[in-house]
């Protein structure tokens, strides 16, 4: 049986999560973790398909996210994904640019680098993705149902067990 939700390696999990939506930040699934649930464009073309992806941080050493101003009623677009690094004290640091809805509008505004770079330290980094895509909706990303469809949460929930062994 192929499984729905699979682990990303090396060199392919790295730019996934370019251009991508993150339609939730869950504390609930890794003890002492973070997982950012992501629909993410399967290239740079106009209308590509998206998957459903997770950013797995095992480990959490330091979140920074500055939400100042913002309103995200729909979610948050990661615009650039920085290089991996290592901090002083030996963690994995993740970092990328936003854009975030801003305002009473709720319009996409990009604001300056010190504004707008999220941090995640952690002791280690994964990331798992849907085997399968599906056309964006209007809004550009991807409903909950069709998320679901693409992977459940237990689908991928069982890709980090098995990743783990």
């Amino acid at each position: 049986m192929t499984e729905p939700a699979i682990e990303l390696q090396g060199a392919e999990r790295f730019g996934v999560a370019q251009d991508s939506r993150v339609a939730a930040i869950r504390w609930d699934v890794l003890p002492w973790g973070l997982v950012l649930d992501l629909d993410s464009p399967l290239s740079e073309a106009p209308d590509t398909e998206l998957r459903r992806v997770w950013l797995c941080f095992h480990g959490l050493g330091a979140v920074t996210w500055p939400f100042q101003e913002a309103r995200i009623p729909t979610g948050c677009w990661i615009v650039v994904e920085f290089p991996m690094g290592t901090t002083s004290a030996g963690l994995l640091s993740y970092s990328f640019s936003t854009a975030l809805p801003v305002g009473a509008t709720g319009a996409l505004v990009l604001r300056d680098v010190a504004q707008d770079v999220v941090e995640i330290q952690a002791q280690g980094f994964s990331v798992l993705a849907s085997r399968e895509s599906a056309p964006p909706n209007e809004q550009g990303h991807l409903d909950w149902e069709t998320r679901t469809r693409l992977a459940s949460d237990a689908s991928f929930v069982d890709a980090l067990r098995r990743s783990a062994r």
